[in-house]
């Protein structure tokens, strides 16, 4: 029982120290970005809250107005732009303000550093050139597209719908022959 009730305080004594790093570490990572970002950053994301507050009160108004009235019908090309929109603007884990800035200007003094060295050993646009290669690389998506997502080529969607603001050859036909107001 003895061994038990010191392992037990142990673990405990663990997960209390654990804590207190993880609190001193939050607290100096505030402190840096604090430091390193504009009180207009800072600024934002508080507006930004306070939006969507008042989206979610929106959303539920619609809601409650919804079940009143029965739903219109859509064509499906409208519930693929629809979702498109919807899908581009939910993020998987949405960054905030602070951590974005603060994370992008840490890549640039990093590379803006090893850009100064290749220099002085006068391999610069070596470095530069393997540099654009790799952010090229890093920036285009590799993994499959989500259900649902709609692709900006018509040809990988069902039905071969295509996103908004797509010019197609019958609205560029309508345009020349009926003016820009045949144009919904």
């Amino acid at each position: 029982m003895e061994a038990k009730l010191k392992e037990y305080r142990a673990l405990r004594r663990r997960k209390q120290l654990i804590n207190e790093a993880k609190e001193k570490l939050e607290a100096g990572k505030n402190k840096i970005v604090d430091l390193l970002v504009p009180k207009v950053f800072t600024d934002m994301g508080k507006e930004r809250d306070e939006e969507e507050v008042l989206l979610m009160e929106n959303e539920e108004t619609q809601v409650e107005e919804r079940k009143y009235f029965p739903p219109e019908p859509e064509s499906p090309s409208e519930v693929t732009s629809e979702v498109s929109e919807v899908e581009s603007f939910v993020e998987e884990n949405p960054e905030s303000w602070r951590y974005f800035t603060v994370k992008w200007a840490i890549y640039a003094i990093i590379w803006l550093t090893l850009f100064g060295i290749f220099l002085k050993i006068q391999f610069g646009a070596v470095f530069f050139v393997i540099s654009v290669l790799i952010g090229i690389c890093i920036n285009t998506r590799t993994r499959p597209r989500k259900k649902g997502e709609v692709s900006a080529y018509s040809v990988f969607n069902d039905n071969c719908v295509s996103i908004d603001g797509t010019l197609k050859a019958e609205q560029f036909e309508r345009e020349i022959r009926y003016g820009a107001a045949s144009v919904r």
